[in-house]
């Protein structure tokens, strides 16, 4: 083994430690959305406009021919540096999906805005990296991307909007997320 290859081992290592048990499951699954709202955190000291909220989901999906859905609930920090773009995260807990029992998700996205005039509607779309942890100790990792529509007054927000991803592996589940946000501006 070369010094350079050390960077090869991390995933292995990283992956054999979310095999462990439910219980260390869930510590991790908690860790890494407490990171992610603390990158969210970091990310709303540069942002012009903050936004903090919840999602109400309808978690979809197929395999097989077979359509599955649930209910899901996830939280977001949106942070706008200006109108045209911005960062999320947003993490929650979405019900039974195929073969899955539970399952949670993590994600980071870059998001672009289009306002439609004065109107206060806007057009976005979003893309970034994911997480998802799913009963059986089975981890995912992979792109994600969205798009929608957001209407905003005063200091609050209402989108309507669906997201992709992946559930599980071998197979993996394409899913689409598709809910209500509702988000409030934090003052500065």
């Amino acid at each position: 083994m070369m010094p350079g290859d050390v960077h090869n081992l991390s995933l292995p290592i990283f992956v054999a430690s979310c095999r462990v048990d439910k219980k260390e499951n869930m510590k991790k699954i908690a860790l890494v959305i407490l990171a992610c709202f603390s990158i969210g955190m970091t990310m709303n000291a540069v942002a012009l406009e903050d936004y903090v909220g919840f999602s109400l989901d309808a978690v979809k999906s197929s395999e097989n021919g077979v359509n599955n859905s649930s209910a899901g609930f996830t939280g977001m920090i949106s942070a706008r540096p200006n109108e045209y773009y911005g960062y999320e995260v947003q993490g929650g807990i979405l019900g039974k999906i195929g073969p899955y029992a539970s399952n949670a998700e993590v994600d980071f996205s870059m998001a672009g805005f289009l306002p439609l005039g004065n109107s206060g509607i806007n057009l976005y779309g979003k893309a970034g990296v994911d997480g998802i942890y799913t009963s059986g100790n089975v981890y995912n990792s992979g792109l994600t991307y969205g798009a929608g529509v957001e209407y905003q007054r005063g200091k609050g927000a209402v989108r309507l909007g669906f997201q992709h991803f992946n559930i599980g592996k071998s197979p993996s589940l394409s899913t689409k997320l598709i809910g209500v946000t509702f988000l409030v501006k934090l003052d500065k």
